[in-house]
């Protein structure tokens, strides 16, 4: 299981430029700009730790980078910190908000 991990960590992923990324009045929301308007379903709210990892979602960065970023950031434990970062790109590509920079490269 660590080994899949780390593996996980090396990986560099890229922000899907169809959802937008706000911060209104202290919240900071992500919008996808395909599909029906009107669904409010399909507005996302992020946490802080969140807002920091789509920020830095940038194409060059790997996740053991932005795992850092977390950690120094939120003063956390390593654990705590990869835990929240994988659970969160799982969840974006659920969405297919975010695309696996390394499989792009290997078409």
């Amino acid at each position: 299981m660590r080994k899949h991990k780390m593996a996980e960590l090396e990986k560099i992923y890229r922000r899907n430029e169809n959802f937008v990324f706000r911060q209104i009045e202290g919240e900071t929301i992500l919008v996808p700009i395909l599909g029906n308007v009107n669904d409010l379903d399909c507005i996302f709210s992020l946490n802080p730790v969140g807002a920091l990892v789509w920020e830095h979602l940038d194409g060059f960065q790997d996740l053991g980078a932005i795992k850092n970023r977390i950690k120094a950031e939120y003063d956390v434990a390593d654990d705590k910190a990869e835990t929240d970062l994988l659970s969160f790109i799982e969840e974006m590509k659920t969405i297919a908000a975010v695309t696996d920079v390394n499989r792009c490269a290997e078409r």
